[in-house]
């Protein structure tokens, strides 16, 4: 904390005003919520894969402020028109910008390519999902600028999973393949890539501090200095940015402080659509939860609109939330907003078995209707949504318990002991991104239950399997669609997740950082042209 007094302290000598900025021409302090429990973004999952693999690594592919997909370590994006993408859709071909050195000097081939892809494969390396790599029969590399992968069958969400920031990044086969897993490695800590910036020093529970990687392809990052601040409430770094003790807040979580962010003077607040959801998960393998008849009603009992209007003031909107997840697929006759029906709530769980007891909590036989929501903690927004659904669930007859987690622990994998995917809930309240294509096997498919995936929900249906099949099978984007269409009708039906809103990314910068721009995936993507 010492880093945060003095950087005050020099503020109040300049006499700044309420609001003002210290004056820091080469330096860039961020504030988040969440602190990684990796920098080798392999083992990490969601946002901070995002995150931190476009500040200090490259995917082949990212995508740009238009939501258009553009290379990364590859000059130009596969497709069927340039044939990167064979025609029998099993074979795809990447060609690597000639140069590009990872941190530490040291070439990035398409050996790294090939390394990578066996990495994520090896069963003994903790990776949270293989979802898309599975799919690759085998990669080569014909010539160090060349990497080429064989599919097992045509595979159309592979560009937006595979060495996409969706997915995970190339890796060094230098400082890895010596190793028979890298999963507790000092790399971890000090990882080497070939992205903007490389780590100075990991201080845990403070921060992260970079500099720009003096060997990256587009030329050496303006910012001398690049330091990314964990602060767990986010009300300390709305306190923070008043001050200038900092110049942004990334992915502000409590996302009710839009309104605050948006009249600070000296900084600017973007929320950016995304491909993501807030999302009610159920717990569809515990016995409370494992009937579609109690989700359903566990979702109608609550007043979803206007629940996510009073927590997020406009932040986000719970209408259509369901492109968040299925984004050009999306099909709001195929799945629409959940309504508000306590009525139809009570009907479901008779008929489903659950009476009411004297003091009106359901129970059925020696079982009573007493569910855990689990949430993380420090996020005003999800603890007023968490009161207000224990609140609207007790109308029904259902009993509803709140558990907070810190927010790395609440995205811990099943070997972290994470209670969302370790499965210690029967409702989780849980934003999540779903990345750049429709297919959500990742999400919904029996093969996918943690720990081989982000199944949270558990669901296993042959029906959803059947149609994830079908939609992952062509390229063509109308038959794509209307798969998809089925596929939203079934989860509909089956609520394995209620969808609260479709995500924003709520970020604030100094008006002094030039150059920044949202993605679909992260504002980092191209952090190397920022400038102060």
């Amino acid at each position: 904390m010492k880093r945060s007094a003095i950087v005050l302290l020099a503020c109040l000598l300049a006499a700044c005003s309420r609001g003002a900025h210290a004056v820091r021409s080469d330096t860039l302090i961020l504030d988040q919520q969440r602190e990684p429990m990796s920098l080798n973004v392999a083992l990490e999952n969601g946002t901070n894969t995002m995150e931190w693999g476009e500040l200090l690594y490259q995917f082949m592919v990212k995508y740009n402020a238009r939501g258009r997909v553009v290379g990364d370590a590859t000059t130009v994006v596969p497709s069927l028109d340039n044939g990167g993408v064979s025609r029998d859709g099993r074979t795809v071909t990447y060609h690597l910008r000639p140069n590009l050195r990872f941190s530490d000097g040291v070439a990035l081939t398409s050996a790294d390519c090939v390394f990578s892809i066996a990495a994520i494969l090896n069963p003994n390396n903790n990776v949270q999902s293989r979802y898309g790599y599975d799919d690759i029969a085998s990669a080569s590399a014909p010539d160090p600028l060349t990497c080429v992968l064989h599919l097992k069958r045509p595979f159309a969400p592979l560009l937006a999973l595979v060495f996409a920031p969706q997915g995970f990044p190339l890796l060094p086969k230098h400082l890895l393949a010596q190793y028979p897993n890298f999963n507790r490695l000092p790399f971890s800590q000090h990882p080497i890539g070939s992205g903007p910036y490389r780590v100075v020093v990991w201080n845990h529970g403070d921060d992260v501090e970079m500099v720009p990687n003096p060997y990256y392809y587009a030329g050496k990052p303006k910012l001398a200095h690049l330091i990314v601040r964990f602060v767990s409430n986010p009300t300390t770094s709305v306190d923070r940015l008043r001050t200038g003790e900092t110049d942004g807040l990334f992915n502000d979580e409590s996302r009710g402080d839009a309104e605050i962010l948006r009249g600070l003077r000296g900084y600017r607040m973007v929320g950016t659509p995304i491909n993501a959801v807030g999302a009610l998960i159920f717990n569809t393998s515990d016995p409370l939860t494992h009937d579609a008849r109690v989700r359903t009603a566990l979702a109608q009992a609550i007043d979803i609109h206007s629940l996510i209007a009073k927590t997020y003031r406009g932040a986000m909107d719970s209408h259509a939330a369901g492109r968040g997840l299925f984004i050009w697929a999306y099909d709001p006759n195929a799945y629409p907003d959940i309504p508000y029906d306590p009525a139809n709530a009570d009907r479901l769980l008779d008929a489903a078995g659950w009476r009411r007891g004297a003091d009106g909590i359901r129970s059925k036989g020696a079982t009573r209707m007493s569910i855990l929501l689990v949430v993380q903690a420090n996020t005003p927004g999800d603890a007023e949504i968490g009161n207000e659904i224990v609140q609207y669930e007790r109308a029904v007859g259902v009993e509803v318990t709140i558990k907070e987690y810190n927010p790395t622990l609440f995205v811990a994998p099943v070997a972290e002991n994470g209670p969302v995917y370790s499965g210690h809930f029967e409702m989780a309240l849980y934003p999540f991104l779903n990345g750049d294509d429709p297919d959500t096997t990742d999400q919904f498919a029996c093969t996918n239950v943690p720990p081989r995936g982000y199944n949270k929900s558990r669901i296993c249906d042959p029906a959803i399997d059947a149609l994830l099949a079908r939609g992952r099978s062509t390229f063509d984007p109308a038959i794509r669609k209307a798969v998809y269409a089925q596929l939203q009708a079934r989860l509909y039906a089956q609520l394995p997740i209620a969808l609260l809103y479709q995500g924003r990314q709520i970020n604030t910068f100094t008006t002094r950082l030039h150059n920044e721009s949202g993605s679909l995936s992260s504002p980092f993507w191209n952090a190397a042209g920022w400038t102060l």
